[in-house]
Formats: structure tokens, C-alpha cells, sequence
């Protein structure tokens, strides 16, 4: 297995379906040009994005297909605020399709996680985090409605776990910090390959699932996905790391709770991590239940028994 990957377009059609879609936005970007598709076979399963490299010249961009989130966001909080993410350079809409063409970042993701990763990815996060930190989850003037929608898919996942009182009691508690946590431009999917080490930085690459939304979120994504098994997903990650990281975006942050609150807020936001891994097995007994669910169960009692205990009792280094 190669991981992500790319192979050159050869196809005509696609290839003059692309180019009228960079003639919309960057018209220069038609000469000399070459166009690669991105895959992914690291989890054993061959996956196409549509989303493609655009090697015009001297210059590399990355076209992908993409929402009015993913645009909005952009727009309203990354563009020209010298944050760790890549450059817009246009969008437009073909056939009630969006496109969005960015600048094309040059290095590895972080499937195979290391210290380094660990302090750029607090250093990358937490500047992010101090641009838009909201003290309070009660905003009278919001950045955008990103909240309500999560807060009605999360309500929803609760559901799953009618028939689970320890874990149900436990995000419950989740559930209802959510309300009032601090809240900040979050990237709302950073796993592993969704970001990028280049030059010592790291910069992360996908935004469609992005928004203002409790802090504690991306945190918790980049920690309750992977091991030293590289099991159930491909990611290389160990406890050392887990620490280096958080403690890191701790330190950075400007404004915070304090240290106990703030490793609070990310257990309730690992377990929500653990639930959204075994909801579908949750609401339908007839998918089989294989190693994966098994893992994240394992996780989440582990963590609901922490919550249960109360906030009080978590030892914090």
C-alpha cells in the first residue's frame, strides 16, 4: 500500500472538463499544463478524490471539488489572515458544482506521527485557536451557524446509545459542556491526512467541515485515532505524543481555561470521538461488529468510567 498517491490524467475529456474549470478561475493556469488525480489506498481500499494537482509551468495548485462551507470558510476566516493553511487562489461553480483551485502544499501527511509533528501541530493549532477564541459559548454576535448544525448532529449520535445507560450518562455530560465551552475556528476533521509537515510547519489542507465550534474538538480528532499498531486506522501514534501535543496547545493558547478544565473539555471530546466510531454499529445490530468497533467500544467505557468519576478526579501531570 503507497498511501495517498497521485496518477497523471491522460483522458481527454476529463482533461478539457478541467481546464475550462481553471479557465473560470485562474485563466493562466491552462498554459503548460499537466493535471494529476489524488488517491488514497491506505486503508487496503483504493479511494478517488476529486481533487487534483495542477502542475501549470513553475507553479503547483491543488483543484478539488468542494461546498459552500469549505468557500465560506475560507472567505470569512483563512483568507489573508497568515494562518497555517493554504492560499486561496479562486473558486467558481460549473453545473451547480463548486470548485475550489488552492495552493499546492509540498510535503507528507501525518500518518506516521512523531515528536516533531506533535509540537507543530499544537504550534499550528493553537494559532489558529487564539485568532478566533470566543470565551464564552453563548456569542450574541456569531461567526457563522456551524455550532447549530453540530450541536443537532451530536444530539442525533446520542441517540445510538439508548441501550448503553454508562455511556449514555457519560455523554451526557458531554452534551451538555458543549453549550457553554469556549468556541474558535476549528477545522472540524483534523486527522492525520488532513494536514501537512512542510518546512517544520504544519498545515492543515481540508476545510469542509470547518467552523466556529467548541475548542476541544480538533484536539481530540488529532489524539483518538491510531496507535503504535497502526490499528484501526493508518496512523502512527503513541501516549508520549498524545502529551507533547496537548500539553503544547495548551501552553500556547492566550486565552484558556484552566489546565484541569482544558484536559476535561478534551476527554468529553474523546469520547464523542469514540461514539461517532461505533454509531452505526449502535443503531443497527446487523452490522457486524469487527475489530474496530471492539476498539472504540474498549475506549469509550474507559473514558465514560473517567467522566462518570467527575471532573474532579482527573489526576492532571
Amino acid at each position: 500500500m503507497r498511501g495517498l498517491y497521485t496518477e497523471k490524467i491522460t483522458g481527454k475529456n476529463k482533461i478539457d472538463m478541467l481546464k475550462s474549470i481553471l479557465a473560470k478561475i485562474k485563466p493562466e493556469t491552462t498554459e503548460k499544463l499537466s493535471m494529476e488525480q489524488f488517491h488514497d489506498d491506505g486503508e487496503g481500499v483504493d479511494r478517488v478524490y476529486n481533487v487534483y494537482k495542477i502542475i501549470s509551468g513553475e507553479e503547483i495548485y491543488i483543484l478539488k471539488k468542494s461546498e459552500d462551507n469549505e468557500i465560506e470558510v475560507y472567505e470569512k476566516f483563512l483568507l489573508n489572515k497568515k494562518l497555517p493553511v493554504p492560499k486561496l487562489e479562486g473558486w467558481t461553480c460549473v453545473d451547480n458544482t463548486k470548485w475550489i483551485l488552492i495552493e499546492y502544499i509540498e510535503g507528507q501527511d501525518l500518518r506516521n506521527f512523531n515528536e516533531g509533528m506533535a509540537h507543530g501541530c499544537a504550534e499550528s493549532l493553537a494559532k489558529i485557536f487564539n485568532t478566533y477564541w470566543q470565551e464564552s459559548g453563548f456569542q450574541e454576535n456569531k461567526l457563522d451557524n456551524r455550532f447549530e448544525r453540530y450541536w443537532t448532529r451530536i444530539n442525533k449520535r446520542a441517540q445510538c446509545l439508548k441501550n448503553e445507560p454508562k455511556l449514555s450518562s457519560a455523554y451526557r455530560v458531554f452534551l451538555d459542556r458543549q453549550l457553554v465551552c469556549p468556541r474558535t475556528v476549528c477545522n472540524g476533521d483534523f486527522l492525520q491526512f488532513n494536514a501537512i509537515e512542510n518546512k517544520g510547519s504544519i498545515i492543515l489542507i481540508d476545510w469542509a467541515f470547518a467552523g466556529v465550534m467548541p475548542y476541544s474538538l480538533d484536539i481530540a480528532r488529532l489524539i483518538s485515532h491510531g496507535s503504535e499498531q497502526f490499528f484501526p486506522f493508518p496512523f502512527y501514534m503513541t501516549d508520549e505524543y498524545r502529551k507533547i501535543f496537548v500539553k503544547g496547545v495548551y501552553e500556547r493558547l492566550i486565552n484558556k481555561p484552566n489546565y484541569k478544565q482544558f484536559i476535561w473539555d478534551v476527554i468529553l471530546s474523546c469520547l464523542n470521538e469514540c461514539i461517532e466510531f461505533i454509531e452505526r454499529e449502535l443503531n443497527n445490530e446487523a452490522i457486524e461488529r469487527d475489530e474496530g468497533f471492539d476498539y472504540y467500544y474498549k475506549n469509550a467505557e474507559a473514558l465514560a468510567d473517567i467522566i462518570l468519576r467527575g471532573k474532579e478526579q482527573v489526576n492532571v501531570p
